[in-house]
């Protein structure tokens, strides 16, 4: 980390979050001022990545951001979920951006929905990964305050640095699953609360649902479908972990060039309800992913 910390040669590490901050909160109003609009919802094509469709509005949002980084003075590189690898300029970072996460939330007027940007410096010799990532912010669609870290420097929400607080139990559960044996970690979670309720979620919005997880708002987050891809967690997973979260992602060294998957992604902010979730994904076969926990 402390040689990833001093490539950041003409921008610190604070100048970096409250940037990314920035950005991902005026693309975030950018969607806010239109939610609704139907002509924004057309589908314009299949993601080349993968088997989702992008709607106007995520290419629209995605310019947008282009656009709000060469305002900041940003001219590293840019990947996007529309648009892939930008070269804007020379400068040695990387900004890997999500326009929307929750696009069918979006189209559907369920205002659960974000804008993501990690920022990562470039390093020496080998192509950047997750676990280069120093920077970056989640910001809602909805008028709450965008969430920010810089890596060893903590996780904020507004201006506001998120405290270290008693581990409790809100008693939600985020959980994404597709297949009956995916659905066993779910199962053997909510056995091992010992016959106290929980209520289990899938909100549509992985990037805020990681980031509710790490602050403490939910109980875990987890999602074993093996389908997040780098643009969807690469500034969730940090704010979640500097904010004192346990994190865990199936390939930590998923690179920051193009749109690849990550894995599966298990988060939980309570030493408690990570020892449940370990333990309910070794149970479920999918013990490996804990060991593959953020530093």
């Amino acid at each position: 980390m402390e040689a990833r910390v001093e490539a950041l040669s003409r921008r610190s590490l604070e100048d970096l979050r409250r940037m990314a901050a920035r950005v991902a909160g005026e693309a975030a109003a950018y969607l806010r001022d239109r939610f609704g609009l139907e002509e924004l919802l057309s589908v314009v094509g299949q993601h080349s990545h993968d088997d989702d469709e992008g709607m106007r509005i995520d290419v629209e949002s995605e310019r947008n951001l282009l656009e709000l980084l060469r305002a900041e003075g940003y001219r590293g590189l840019f990947l996007g979920e529309e648009s892939g690898l930008i070269r804007l300029g020379g400068d040695p970072y990387i900004a890997v951006v999500d326009p929307l996460d929750g696009s069918k939330n979006y189209a559907g007027l369920i205002p659960w929905n974000a804008v993501s940007v990690a920022i990562a410096p470039l390093p020496g010799g080998r192509e950047p990964s997750l676990l280069d990532v120093a920077a970056g912010a989640v910001a809602p669609v909805t008028q709450w305050p965008v969430l920010s870290f810089a890596r060893g420097h903590g996780a904020y929400e507004g201006g506001a640095r998120v405290e270290a607080r008693a581990a409790r139990e809100p008693r939600l559960v985020l959980a994404y699953v597709e297949r009956p044996e995916q659905a066993r970690v779910v199962y053997e979670y909510l056995r091992l609360c010992n016959g106290r309720k929980r209520s289990v979620r899938a909100l549509g919005s992985a990037s805020l649902e990681i980031t509710w997880a790490g602050l403490g708002r939910a109980e875990v987050f987890v999602d074993v479908r093996g389908r997040l891809r780098i643009v969807d967690v690469a500034a969730a997973v940090w704010i979640a972990r500097e904010a004192g979260a346990k994190v865990a992602v199936e390939n930590l060294d998923t690179p920051l060039t193009r749109v690849a998957r990550v894995g599966s992604v298990a988060v939980a902010y309570s030493s408690q309800a990570w020892e449940r979730l370990t333990r309910a994904l070794d149970a479920a076969g999918y013990g490996r992913l804990a060991q593959r926990q953020l530093p």
